[in-house]
């Protein structure tokens, strides 16, 4: 399972199933594990290219059946 790889600061794409149909995604970095499931992750996906301080940034919530571990270029 994803989420027993993950840990704060690994860079993640976000490719869910729709995006795949246009080969699209984005990249982030996990900023939150939460302990109350083990669904989802925070992720910070916009941080201004300041990806040093993401921890400053605004995360969203994201299911982990839609990352996969490592950045797409």
């Amino acid at each position: 399972m994803i989420n027993k790889l993950l840990k704060v600061g690994d860079k993640v794409y976000y490719q869910p199933d729709h995006y795949k149909k246009d080969n699209k995604w984005e990249n982030g970095i996990v900023k939150e594990i939460p302990i109350h499931t083990q669904e989802s992750v925070r992720i910070v996906y916009n941080c201004n290219e300041d990806w040093d301080n993401f921890k400053n940034y605004t995360s969203a919530i994201t299911n982990l059946r839609d990352l996969f571990i490592g950045w797409k270029n």
